[in-house]
């Protein structure tokens, strides 16, 4: 079961990058709309790497998906592709990952005994 979550980690990051990488799309809208999208988008991601690996210590994935969000927000700000990297969107992507892993980790922890 945890290669399927693994193959969905994968599949995720890949997408997020994608998604993160292409030329920007200008649209209007809900003002900050964009870091709850980052703050969830990095939550599913630490969910499913969370169920994907879950005998390893939560923090070795919030450090895995720090380095691959500070490393999307760098390429957003030295790419010409109409984006720029963003300390604010960086936090979101922290925060969301962060919480996904506490909440996990005491939902876990409370239904273990």
């Amino acid at each position: 079961m945890k290669w399927i979550f693994r193959l969905l980690t994968a599949a995720a990051l890949l997408t997020v990058a994608y998604m993160s990488l292409r030329p920007s799309l200008a649209v209007g809208g809900v003002p900050n709309m964009d870091k709850v999208l980052h703050f969830g988008a990095y939550g599913f991601l630490a969910g499913l790497a969370r169920l994907g690996w879950l005998r390893i210590w939560g923090g070795w994935i919030f450090l895995g998906l720090a380095v691959f969000g500070i490393a999307i927000e760098i390429a957003q700000h030295t790419m010409a592709l109409g984006r720029t990297g963003s300390i604010a969107d960086t936090v979101a992507n922290l925060g969301g990952a962060a919480c996904a892993l506490l909440i996990f980790h005491f939902l876990w922890t409370r239904y273990q005994r």
